[in-house]
């Protein structure tokens, strides 16, 4: 309802600017929005492709609170901060990066419905998490150019010029917090077998190290 209520107020506001102005100057305000939304996106896509595209998305190293001597104590909080970091908290982080991508996909991507946005995301978070595991370098090439990608199609798409629809698309992002608790159940899964799969190459390359 507070989208809704949003939606309609700028989308009336924006209407009455372009009503009152000249006809040669109509064009200044869907190019000064497109433009801001575009450079928003475009910071957006640059953070998330050298965060999301790391095999450790998060650096808490909560490891380094574990001051206890003791051996079996050590493994045991050991353990429990890499659970904490990289199989609850990891999860959560990406699954924020895929929520803001998602909601530009939806404002974006006028000819898709928001469940085929959620499945296209969806899917490109779980191949660049998993291309993280194999070469970081493979995963943020895909991190970035998926999304970039994405801005050349739609730029190109013939209603992507009308404003009006797209202030209105904002409306449809409600949709993706009715099903997103289920994305968010399946990133817990992905990352949680990807740590399995990767720890005992971890340990082993530990010791190896030592």
């Amino acid at each position: 309802m507070v989208i809704e209520k949003f939606t309609e107020g700028f989308l009336d506001l924006y209407q009455n600017l372009i009503s009152i102005m000249p006809e040669h100057l109509k064009i200044i305000p869907p190019v000064f929005f497109i433009a801001i939304t575009l450079t928003i996106y475009s910071i957006f896509v640059w953070f998330f492709y050298r965060l999301l595209a790391r095999r450790d998305v998060i650096g808490l190293n909560l490891r380094k609170y574990n001051k206890d001597r003791n051996g079996a104590i050590k493994k045991f909080f050991a353990v429990l901060f890499y659970i904490i970091e990289f199989i609850v908290i990891g999860p959560v982080v990406i699954f924020f990066w895929f929520a803001i991508l998602s909601i530009f996909f939806i404002v974006l991507a006028k000819e898709l419905e928001v469940g085929t946005v959620m499945l296209i995301c969806a899917a490109l978070i779980s191949a660049i998490r998993v291309t993280s595991y194999f070469n970081e370098n493979l995963s943020k090439d895909l991190a970035k150019m998926v999304p970039f990608t994405m801005i050349a199609v739609v730029l190109t798409t013939p209603d992507f010029w009308n404003i009006s629809e797209m202030i209105s698309r904002i409306t449809q992002i409600p949709a993706f917090f009715n099903e997103a608790i289920y994305y968010l159940f399946f990133i817990l899964v992905l990352e949680s077998f990807l740590r399995i799969i990767f720890l005992p190459i971890q340990i082993a390359a530990s010791i190896k190290g030592t």
